[in-house]
């Protein structure tokens, strides 16, 4: 009898040591399944922020994609302005100066706007025939982006058609045409593209910051799975 209780006991010392073991790996998976669940939820919300800073990124460029981090923010190679950028230039400096009120679309206290085709045509009446664009759009929205003159553009319905209306901080425009007299007309003064933090050095571009923790979660999911193979769970 006492042979018995002894295997008895034995047994059940078994079964509950699996159980325990059972238990653990339960109580591990499902923990890792959180914490994976969790992540891959912050991964999502820093991809859509991500595509928000692009997007804004690309109307600040005038519809050119311009993702220069912590450098001028036009670069100093070339030797100067040719003469449809400096006509662009000198449109918007009559304009933020107040000149030119009826070639604008809409004009308030810190923005004024005009469309597309209006500053084209405006652009072109200061310059030779041989340097005439003939409403190249395309290559205004270009200059435009190059020196980062246009707070944003957006499409507006006028007399019935289309168009795109450049939207310019009047503060801002001033700015950056002092900044190009002030190079010589090579370029604009560099920029910091983050705060500055009070050590001296700016942080980093919002975009790259985004991606340098998409690719810090990818890192951090990559482990997990890892984990949840070595205790036999499917990912």
């Amino acid at each position: 009898m006492a042979e018995f209780l002894d295997k008895l006991k034995v047994r059940i010392d078994k079964g509950l040591t699996t159980v325990n073991v059972k238990s653990k790996e339960i109580i591990e998976r499902q923990k890792i399944r959180l914490h994976l669940s969790e992540i891959e939820a912050e991964r999502k919300m820093v991809f859509q922020e991500l595509g928000k800073l692009t997007y804004k990124q690309y109307q600040v460029s005038g519809g050119v994609p311009d993702f220069t981090v912590g450098q001028a923010s036009v670069t100093a190679d070339p030797p100067g302005l040719d003469r449809w950028e400096e006509s662009v230039l000198d449109v918007l400096g009559s304009i933020s100066e107040g000149e030119l009120p009826g070639i604008l679309f809409e004009d308030t206290a810190k923005q004024f706007k005009v469309t597309a085709k209006t500053l084209c045509e405006e652009v072109e009446k200061h310059l030779p025939d041989s340097e005439k664009k003939g409403q190249n759009l395309q290559w205004l929205g270009r200059v435009l982006g190059k020196f980062k003159l246009a707070a944003k553009k957006v499409s507006k319905r006028i007399d019935g058609e289309r168009e795109t209306v450049y939207v310019f901080d009047k503060q801002k425009t001033r700015s950056i045409l002092e900044g190009v007299k002030t190079a010589g007309g090579s370029g604009v003064k560099p920029e910091k593209t983050g705060k500055d933090t009070g050590g001296g050095a700016p942080d980093k571009d919002p975009i790259l910051a985004a991606c340098a923790k998409l690719a810090d979660i990818d890192s951090k999911i990559e482990k997990l799975k890892k984990q949840m193979k070595k205790i036999g769970e499917k990912v």
